[in-house]
């Protein structure tokens, strides 16, 4: 009897381990943003004030109130304050997506929660952030690799049958079938048949795909793979409060939802909006432009970047500084003008963070 009930004990221990819930990290997203000082990273808030001082050789922006750091060769993370939250011993890490990180050891990936604990061992080839609470990833399989979907607690709730594939964005993901694109929807059903050559992340209902190989051309699908705007672009960029960004030979077009030009002029260049604003050259300066084609900051700096949380990024000279929407420097140009930052920048504004467009 003894024995029976240390075993009653015993099983009950291991599915109150096994129901016990994840506890909740709350973290302060306090706005920092990702400089570059003399070659040292560190991080400033909004008015430019230095609040982890440039210390860092290496260092990526904060997401869900953690950042990826170096320290001595390792990869760590760092709280908004700098205080070390994850102690580094990771050949790489990236940023938080959906309260998970890939983080590298050996040659393989695995993700952790954001108290540092590991939710999945170091097993897949190479892996993507969770969108949708899902997580593209890459395993061995059968002499070569194929691409699958993890849950946040790393079970595969839809299998590794895919020769790649991409996160998911409005209840869809791009995957691919031999050499085509299609999409899934979170059970694993294709419901866009694969038959395009690339096929982007749905941003404000629509698809950018590209059709006819390499130099083929772009257009973008609605949800259900009908083509709602026409493969007839050369160049194109995936929607962005309601704008998307087409190549016409030699200029640019911005095009609304429906395909019609949301300004009567072309362009040089292409550019992003956010927050109603897009960055634009002029006469070999930056301004900010809304989508009357109306130059609300007037071209005054060497490049721009978009707007997020109400701030951008500004280029005076090789100096990089913050302004507001009114076009006011509230973050003094000291440091230094770097791409790289810049462009994992706008990656994480234009891909993870919610559309403002109007559906």
């Amino acid at each position: 009897m003894k024995r029976i009930l240390i075993l009653m004990l015993a099983l009950l221990t291991i599915c109150t381990a096994c129901t016990k819930e994840e506890k909740i990290v709350k973290l302060d997203s306090s706005f920092r943003f990702l400089v570059n000082f003399n070659g040292k990273y560190g991080y400033c808030d909004q008015s430019g004030v230095t609040v982890i001082p440039p210390q860092f050789d290496s260092a990526s922006m904060f997401s869900e109130g953690l950042a990826p750091v170096r320290i001595n060769g390792k990869d760590g993370y760092i709280d908004v304050t700098g205080k070390v939250a994850i102690p580094a011993e990771f050949d790489q890490g990236l940023p938080f997506l959906g309260g998970r990180a890939a983080v590298k050891k050996g040659g393989k990936y695995a993700y952790i929660s954001q108290n540092g604990n590991k939710v999945t061992g170091f097993d897949f080839v190479s892996t993507f952030g969770f969108t949708d609470g899902l997580a593209a990833v890459v395993v061995d399989k059968d002499g070569g690799t194929k691409a699958g979907y993890i849950d946040v607690n790393g079970t595969f709730v839809i299998k590794p049958t895919f020769d790649d594939a991409a996160q998911f964005s409005e209840g869809l993901a791009s995957v691919k079938v031999g050499k085509q694109h299609g999409y899934i929807d979170k059970t694993g059903k294709m419901v866009i048949t694969p038959q395009f050559y690339e096929a982007a992340m749905f941003r404000d209902g629509l698809g950018m795909v590209k059709i006819n190989g390499k130099f083929g051309l772009i257009g973008y699908v609605d949800t259900t793979g009908k083509m709602v705007i026409p493969a007839q672009y050369s160049e194109a960029t995936s929607f962005s409060d309601g704008v998307a960004a087409v190549r016409l030979k030699d200029t640019w077009q911005l095009i609304d939802r429906s395909g019609k030009p949301v300004i009567a002029k072309e362009f040089p260049s292409p550019t992003i909006f956010t927050d109603g604003l897009a960055p634009m050259m002029v006469d070999g300066k930056a301004g900010y432009m809304d989508k009357t084609g109306t130059m609300v900051i007037k071209p005054q700096f060497d490049a721009g970047s978009i707007f997020s949380d109400g701030f951008a990024p500004v280029k005076i000279g090789e100096k990089c500084g913050l302004i507001d929407k009114k076009g006011k420097l509230v973050a003094e140009a000291r440091f230094i003008w770097d791409q790289r930052v810049i462009d994992q920048y706008t990656h994480y504004n234009t891909h993870f963070k919610p559309s403002g467009a109007k559906k």
